[in-house]
């Protein structure tokens, strides 16, 4: 997922080049305070355009709705006729900010989803709780996200993987829980591709389906280490196999014991292809 600001829409179609999975609209933190309106009012007539026929890989990032932009920004809503795919609600701390933004789109009999991102300490520690209260939902939720800059800017930790570790958890344990894909904070870095791919495999090992780009050139790194590999597709494929023709339990590939867990991670490969 590839971040732009909603006051550079000129942006979208080169960050659409840069083939993410989504290109993130911003109206949040990449908006100044004194230019959301008219960035909000931009985007709206790019709204009423079809989203440039993009639709299906355009998120957009609302504020959170418990401030006065974003009650702006839902508002504005109301009056498109052609939403993103995606609406990213930041700062979730409560399972009731989820229902309130499902509710709407329900009523409006639009197709979006959401991703729910945990960046607050509340957030952060209320993380389970609210994927509990919103596992018997609609299915409202497509993905989870960790909001890592602001949660470390809020604790006064330091962007560093002993530092990340805890919030990392939290955000698995409820994408785990909702049975979402959970997406990875950004890397600040724009120019350290060794420690993007670093940070992007150590994301990868903990459980993250990808991972938050803020520059088009930060994609292709972050697709290498989130797209499985040939050989990962075919030997995951074998052990599904394997596993049909063992009839069930644990059973003994490659030299490995094989249990429900093992096979769960090779049928996430195959289903990611």
């Amino acid at each position: 997922m590839l971040f732009t600001p909603a006051t550079r829409l000129d942006r979208v179609e080169k960050a659409l080049d840069a083939a993410p999975d989504w290109v993130a609209i911003d109206l949040e933190d990449g908006v100044g305070l004194g230019d959301k309106d008219d960035a909000r009012d931009a985007l709206g007539a790019l709204a009423a355009s079809g989203l440039g026929g993009n639709a299906a890989r355009i998120a957009l990032r609302i504020n959170t709705p418990a401030s006065t932009h974003g009650i702006k920004d839902v508002a504005a809503l109301l009056e498109w006729s052609n939403w993103p795919a995606l609406l990213i609600l930041p700062k979730v701390e409560a399972a009731a900010q989820v229902r309130q933004l499902a509710g709407i789109i329900r009523e409006l009999g639009k197709d979006t989803r959401i991703m729910a991102v945990f960046e607050t300490a509340r957030g952060i520690a209320n993380a389970n709780c609210i994927a509990e209260s919103l596992q018997n939902g609609a299915n409202d939720v497509a993905v989870v996200g960790y909001g890592s800059a602001d949660h470390m800017a809020e604790v006064g930790g330091e962007m560093t993987p002993p530092s990340l570790a805890s919030g990392r958890a939290a955000v698995l344990n409820a994408a785990a829980i909702l049975g979402v894909p959970a997406l990875d904070g950004v890397r600040m870095q724009l120019r350290d591709e060794e420690g993007l791919i670093a940070d992007a495999m150590l994301g990868k090992e903990m459980g993250f389906a990808g991972k938050i780009a803020i520059h088009p050139a930060q994609v292709a790194p972050i697709n290498k280490v989130f797209s499985p590999s040939g050989q990962e597709i075919a030997e995951a494929h074998a052990l599904i196999e394997a596993a049909e023709q063992a009839g069930g339990g644990a059973f003994s590939f490659q030299g490995k014991m094989v249990d429900p867990p093992l096979l769960a991670r090779a049928l996430r490969i195959t289903q990611s292809e």
